[in-house]
């Protein structure tokens, strides 16, 4: 007895996998299903007895159907697999409990993220860079609105004390601007 699945079954009759499962539905082959391990596997040699008594002949598709079942699924031994996890390199073998602490890890860290952008107490970088950016521009051009307002006064005024007075409030003004934005 050979078991397959319904779809390499499928691909051995040269149907599509719906077809199979039609097949079984309808009882045509039902007969030939076998349950392993809670898996629906058909036994390929009644399955192709139960189908050429059952069905209506139709014109062969323009592929050929293989005329051999396919391999069957042989499920590894303990030893085998054993065998296979031993003659890999160490890096490649991670602990199940490490890969868990991991991902547990990570979806925490992605679901307190997620809380802060929710929040807005997390934003993404490039509004971020594009808000400094605005914020740098409107204080240079603050600044260099300075030299254009104040020059003429400047010019005028003899007295060390009011160039200071008058340059600092120019500058507050600019700088408050920041602040407000």
């Amino acid at each position: 007895m050979t078991l397959v699945t319904k779809s390499a079954y499928a691909r051995a009759r040269g149907v599509s996998p719906a077809a199979v499962t039609t097949a079984i539905k309808s009882g045509r082959i039902k007969a030939a299903v076998v349950t392993q391990r809670g898996k629906e596997l058909l036994d390929f040699d009644k399955a192709e007895e139960l189908w050429e008594r059952n069905t209506q002949q139709q014109p062969q598709p323009a592929r050929e159907r293989t005329a051999k079942p396919p391999a069957p699924l042989v499920q590894p031994t303990d030893q085998q697999l054993q065998a296979f996890i031993q003659g890999l390199p160490e890096d490649q073998i991670p602990d199940l409990n490490d890969s868990r602490a991991r991902r547990e890890h990570y979806l925490a860290e992605k679901a307190r993220l997620d809380a802060l952008q929710g929040r807005k107490e997390l934003l993404p970088a490039d509004q971020v860079k594009a808000e400094a950016f605005n914020l740098a521009r409107g204080l240079r051009d603050g600044l260099m609105r300075v030299a254009d307002r104040l020059a003429p006064t400047l010019a005028a005024t003899a007295d060390a004390r009011q160039v200071h007075h008058l340059l600092m409030e120019e500058i507050r003004v600019a700088l408050r601007s920041l602040g407000d934005a």
